[in-house]
């Protein structure tokens, strides 16, 4: 005969202090404790009565719960003893974990996305859910909450917190889809309730998500290709780097690192992009190959050409920590060279993808050809990377009205 009994697990003390309070199952001397997801202090314990005292905030709420994993434990049991079936401890947790399945909390649902998409390599999708649980977990001082408490006013809250800590409106908007897209994982599994859900009031579109795009002129690139810098420098190769990237159609620094000597065939550069699958096919100007001379004497049995990757980077984790360390001291290093030319503003990797653009949008390229060699999927996006430049040609026009 099996046996069920709700306690405060004091053995183990939380993050808040407090203790777990949990299922004890009992089976052929063999024990198995259940969490309720809930936590209480000794001092609002009652111990004889194994319930939370009068006094205790959430005694209510808590009784409700402790009543119903008692009364849903006891009936799994009794199934099984009607149904004369052979069963576990570890059977009655499981049969109890899919009855209260819906009861996930905002941190537990999170914590089984990201574990779910580490499994299956999906590791930046895994990331951007574990920065997600980070904002809201900060802002509740590490408190789980249920999806009912994620509501449009915990939300506005959040955002005017985020706003006070200098947070931009364009991170605020990625934190904030990323929250929207657990939410509505959360009502397909059946963990909240549609009718709770906060972004039919809360807007992301109230979010100024415009970021204001660098690109430098064609002068500037020249100049900073002409700086001197020592061959084979940090500050030589991360000029290579950016400079590679500008000649073929600004590639990105993701792709820039995992291109390898195979990709390399008869002066063209045939690579797919990593974020859209787009495939590339670029023919490589005179600066490209030279850039590519002084890696080929450098080559390696890795196969890359770039000295960003290796052969023990042999994991999509490996890979995106390689390559955001050294992307983020590339973009150090750049400033450097920015600096000793005398550009006075921050120049990234990614500039060179906005600096292609525009290039040959003033040399009155259509703008239909140069989203064409982008690699996007429409016009539009590709008018994004244009805008600072159209701004610039209007600034020039006005001047005529003087």
């Amino acid at each position: 005969m099996a046996s069920v009994k709700v306690l405060l697990y004091t053995s183990k003390v939380l993050k808040n202090g407090e203790h777990p309070i949990m299922l004890r199952l009992i089976k052929d001397r063999k024990i198995k404790y259940v969490s309720l997801d809930y936590s209480c202090s000794k001092e609002l314990w009652d111990e004889d009565e194994q319930r939370p005292v009068k006094k205790h905030p959430h005694k209510v709420e808590l009784n409700i719960k402790i009543t119903k994993m008692m009364n849903d434990a006891n009936k799994i049991i009794l199934d099984f003893d009607n149904n004369e079936q052979n069963y576990s401890v570890d059977d009655i947790a499981k049969a109890l974990s899919r009855k209260v399945i819906g009861k996930r909390t905002v941190f537990q649902f999170t914590d089984e996305l990201v574990q779910r998409h580490k499994e299956v390599g999906k590791v930046g999708t895994a990331d951007a859910f574990q920065n997600g649980k980070r904002i809201v977990s900060r802002f509740t001082k590490e408190k789980d909450i249920s999806f009912k408490e994620l509501d449009y006013i915990f939300l506005t809250r959040l955002e005017d917190d985020l706003l006070k800590r200098k947070v931009t409106e364009n991170s605020i908007a990625v934190y904030m889809r990323t929250l929207r897209s657990i939410y509505n994982k959360a009502i397909a599994e059946g963990h909240a309730k549609e009718n709770d859900y906060p972004f039919k009031a809360y807007k992301l579109t109230k979010l100024n998500t415009k970021t204001k795009k660098r690109a430098l002129t064609k002068e500037q690139v020249k100049s900073i290709s002409d700086h001197k810098l020592e061959l084979g420098s940090k500050l030589w190769i991360a000029r290579s780097i950016f400079l590679f990237s500008y000649y073929c159609r600004g590639v990105n620094f993701i792709d820039v690192a995992q291109l390898k000597w195979s990709n390399i065939d008869n002066g063209r550069v045939h690579y797919t992009r990593a974020k859209t699958g787009h495939q590339f096919n670029i023919a490589l100007l005179p600066p490209a190959l030279e850039i590519l001379e002084y890696y080929r004497a450098k080559q390696d049995k890795s196969g890359f050409i770039f000295p960003i990757l290796g052969s023990y980077h042999d994991t999509e984790q490996k890979i995106k920590n390689r390559v955001k360390k050294i992307m983020k001291e590339v973009n150090s290093n750049l400033r450097t060279v920015a600096q000793a030319v005398k550009i006075d503003f921050n120049i990234t990797t990614y500039v060179a993808r906005h600096s292609y653009a525009t290039v040959l949008k003033r040399q009155n390229v259509s703008t239909s050809q140069i989203s064409e060699a982008l690699g996007h999927s429409s016009e539009k996006i590709t008018q994004v990377y244009l805008d600072s430049f159209e701004n610039t040609v209007l600034d020039e026009a006005d001047k005529f009205l003087l």
